[in-house]
C-alpha cells in the first residue's frame, strides 16, 4: 500500500467506529459516483456530498455562488471547511468535493496558454461529521483513461482502503 492509501487508512481508523461508518459512506459514494460526474475540459465539478437517512448518500452540484455565502471566492482555502461543517449540522456528516485546480477555475484564468486548461490530478475532499471536533482532509489521485472516450478512474489503493475501513 503506498503512502496515500496508508494515511487514509490510519486517519479512519483513528475515527470512533460510528463516525468511520459515516464518514466511509460518504467516501464510497465519492469514489462510486464522481467518476460519471467528471468530464475532461471542465475537471472534477464541486459538489456536495452528505447523508440522506439512515442509508442514502446525496450528492449534489454545488455553484460558485452558493460558496460565495462563506466566503471571498479568492480566499476558499481558508474558509473551504465552513461549508461541510454547516451542511454536517442538518445531516450528520456531509464532504464538499473538489479538484486540486479549483483555484484556477475560481480565477478563470485564461484564455490560452495558461492554468485554465491544465486539468485536475486529484479530488480534495473535505468532511464534516457532527460529532468530529476537527475538519477531516482527503486527496485523491486519479488517471484519466482512454482517448477517444476519457473516464476518470481512482488508483487501486483508494477502493482497498475504504474496504479495509469498512472492515475495521
Amino acid at each position: 500500500m503506498d503512502d496515500e492509501g496508508g494515511y487514509t487508512l490510519r486517519e479512519l481508523q483513528s475515527l470512533d467506529p460510528a463516525v468511520r461508518a459515516d464518514v466511509v459512506r460518504v467516501l464510497d459514494c465519492v469514489v462510486r459516483d464522481l467518476p460519471a460526474r467528471w468530464r475532461r475540459r471542465k475537471g472534477v465539478p464541486r459538489l456536495m456530498v452528505f447523508l440522506d437517512g439512515p442509508e442514502d448518500v446525496r450528492m449534489e452540484g454545488i455553484t460558485f455562488l452558493e460558496l460565495s455565502e462563506y466566503g471571498y471566492l479568492d480566499e476558499f482555502s481558508r474558509w473551504s471547511g465552513l461549508v461541510p461543517v454547516e451542511k454536517a449540522r442538518e445531516h450528520g456528516c456531509a464532504a464538499l468535493v473538489h479538484g486540486d485546480r479549483i483555484h484556477a477555475r475560481i480565477n478563470q484564468i485564461g484564455p490560452f496558454g495558461s492554468g485554465w486548461h491544465v486539468p485536475d490530478t486529484s479530488v480534495h475532499v473535505h468532511i464534516a461529521h457532527r460529532d468530529l471536533k476537527l475538519l477531516r482532509h482527503f486527496s485523491f489521485k486519479f488517471d484519466v483513461k482512454g482517448r477517444l472516450f476519457p473516464r476518470l478512474v481512482f488508483r487501486q489503493p483508494i477502493t482497498d482502503t475504504l474496504a479495509r475501513a469498512r472492515r475495521s
